[in-house]
């Protein structure tokens, strides 16, 4: 079953997104902050990342960039209610942030998005972003 690793600190929002994730079918585990995001994700076996770009102790910019040493590198959807030119600059060197979704978004556009990185099964690394 594929695994969604999700990175957000608002416990409200994590526990939704979650939900929904779940009832499609992923497994979920959570990180609530950047320094356990950037832990977890460390460990193979991940088939997306799911990341706030607000988080306490990393932020989620933070957390993308410390992946570039991963020998495989899960694709990453980032979420934010706010994002500027510098922020977007830096996710566009990022070729494994594949999605970018402003907060508010639509639950069921985001678990489709989710569902089809899943099913892609190829290590983002190889590919370039889409935003």
């Amino acid at each position: 079953m594929p695994h969604v690793l999700l990175a957000d600190n608002d416990g409200a929002v994590s526990a939704l997104l979650a939900e929904v994730l779940t009832r499609a079918g992923l497994v979920v585990e959570h990180a609530y902050d950047g320094e356990q995001a950037k832990a977890k994700v460390r460990a193979p076996g991940w088939g997306v990342l799911v990341c706030d770009l607000d988080m306490p102790r990393a932020s989620g910019i933070e957390v993308l960039e410390s992946m570039r040493d991963l020998p495989v590198v899960p694709p990453a959807i980032v979420i934010s209610g706010y994002l500027d030119e510098s922020i977007s600059r830096r996710l566009g060197r990022l070729p494994w942030v594949r999605d970018v979704l402003k907060k508010p978004f639509d639950l069921m556009e985001f678990v489709r998005r989710v569902q089809e990185l899943v099913a892609s099964g190829a290590p983002a690394a190889a590919t370039t972003c889409v935003f």
